[in-house]
């Protein structure tokens, strides 16, 4: 869903500051009727009020019959309740036949002082065949002296077999002080089909040991996805080296249903290793607990609307469900009614 891109933005922008208030995002947007625009702003619910930190808007244009251009604008809430240009991106894909694509993004930030800095520019190839797929993705950044530097290329190969499996490795690719690349991760994929409504996909993750200089595998894994009716469920289970082998580290249960009029009530709930030991005295010995909950709500209302809703809930000492707080201590400093529903 578009809408949920702009939560990514909303952590950095808005969440950086002290825990203070109890608080809960939603996020609101509109769609045009040919899916091209779209309108959608993340809210900030105190309870008694409303905070709007980011509005973003996006664009999809067709250039011509092979080049579509995508452009996106966030505006970020100040003090004062005005909003300034904080983020814009471009992004143009051209299909050069009909089994390889390239395509650019170029993000761009704006600061309080109106001045523009590019802060990210991507290029990606994507070669599809029958057999398969092939991506390369090369990923610039801006480094200390403002310059557009290679920060990382990930490359990704999918071969898919006659029975619907697709064996998939990925390698993150980061350049070492001469400028040479180094592989830092690979990751290496497998996706079985269980009849038609179950897939399950294993991955085995390796990371490169900055003592040998060698690929070590970190983690494995297995991920099932079931699909009945409007219902689908996702369960993860992660592995990772321990003392006495390979040890269960993080487990994650996703259920997603989808109503009629194609509205999404989706819940995940992850657990993990708790902080202290609550029975044994070493906590790699325990089984795991429950840590944290989302809980999200895509409404599509007749009107043409889409309303995201998302609560994000911890586990607390007592093994009560908390709702994450934020801060609005900067909104209040700059409290306007225009600001405000």
């Amino acid at each position: 869903m578009k809408l949920r891109v702009i939560v990514i933005a909303l952590s950095s922008t808005v969440l950086g500051t002290a825990i203070t208030t109890s608080a809960q995002v939603i996020v609101r947007g509109t769609e045009s009727t040919d899916n091209s625009a779209t309108h959608s702003e993340v809210t900030i619910n105190t309870g008694d009020r409303n905070v709007v930190p980011l509005i973003k808007e996006s664009k999809e244009t067709k250039v011509d019959a092979t080049t579509q251009r995508t452009e996106s604008v966030t505006r970020a809430r100040l003090n004062d309740g005005s909003y300034f240009e904080w983020q814009r991106s471009t992004s143009t894909k051209k299909d050069l036949s009909p089994d390889k694509s390239i395509s650019s993004t170029d993000v761009v930030e704006k600061d309080r002082q109106g001045q523009d800095h590019v802060s990210r520019h991507t290029d990606e190839t994507v070669n599809k065949s029958a057999s398969g797929e092939t991506a390369e993705t090369k990923m610039y950044t801006r480094n200390s002296s403002g310059q557009l530097v290679l920060d990382r290329v990930l490359d990704a190969n999918t071969i898919k077999g006659a029975d619907g499996t697709a064996n998939t490795t990925r390698l993150e690719k980061v350049p070492d002080i001469n400028g040479n690349l180094v592989v830092q991760t690979e990751r290496e994929e497998v996706a079985v089909p269980h009849g038609p409504n179950e897939n399950v996909v294993t991955s085995k993750t390796m990371s490169a040991d900055h003592l040998t200089g060698k690929l070590a595998v970190t983690a494995q894994e297995t991920t099932s996805i079931t699909t009945q009716g409007g219902t689908k469920q996702i369960e993860s289970a992660v592995l990772t080296p321990g003392r006495t082998g390979w040890e269960l580290s993080g487990r994650t249960t996703t259920t997603e249903t989808t109503a009629a009029d194609g509205s999404v009530t989706r819940e995940t709930i992850e657990h993990g290793r708790a902080l202290f030991s609550e029975k044994t005295g070493d906590t790699l010995q325990e089984p795991l607990v429950l840590q944290r909950k989302i809980v999200e709500h895509e409404v599509h209302q007749p009107d043409g609307k889409t309303v995201m809703q998302r609560d994000v809930f911890n586990r607390d000492v007592n093994g009560d469900w908390k709702p994450e707080s934020f801060s609005t201590k900067e909104a209040d400093k700059g409290r306007s009614s225009s600001a405000y529903d």
